[in-house]
């Protein structure tokens, strides 16, 4: 950036993430002089109110943004609460996964195409089957 130049941006959260970004930001293009211009808004800061919109319109967009992340969170705590479960749901059900570990100690099972076989990966082959001995013996289901 240079002196005289207008930084343009669509939005102010476009921007930055809070306000002392926002602040931070702008300082650094006052002492280069540099100019922000922000589209939707219509504020400039080359002018003392445009100054003042922006620093208004970014201190109720950092309000905003904090008011859906805790209403976000109270909302997951209380879908816990009634017990719903995040993430994707596991592949393999609990016969399923006995099934895997008692094919897994076998000596002669290629592990790729057993992997392949279950629709899993390799590394999650490994993860369900790592109670599973060599010598044939399968341990509890300790990921159930």
């Amino acid at each position: 950036m240079r002196e005289g130049d207008q930084f343009l941006v669509t939005r102010l959260d476009r921007l930055a993430r809070s306000v002392k970004d926002l602040s931070d930001l702008t300082k650094h293009m006052e002492e280069k002089k540099v100019d922000l211009v922000v589209l939707d808004q219509a504020i400039d800061t080359s002018t003392p109110t445009g100054r003042l919109l922006f620093h208004m319109l970014a201190a109720i967009g950092e309000f905003e943004r904090d008011l859906i992340r805790e209403r976000s969170a109270e909302g997951i705590a209380r879908a816990k609460a009634n017990g719903v479960r995040f993430g994707t749901r596991p592949k393999l059900d609990a016969a399923e996964i006995k099934s895997l570990r008692a094919e897994f100690v076998l000596h002669d099972v290629d592990r790729n195409d057993l992997a392949r076989r279950y629709g899993i990966s390799r590394t999650t082959l490994y993860r369900l089957c790592d109670g599973a001995k060599t010598d044939g013996h399968v341990e509890r289901d300790r990921h159930r």
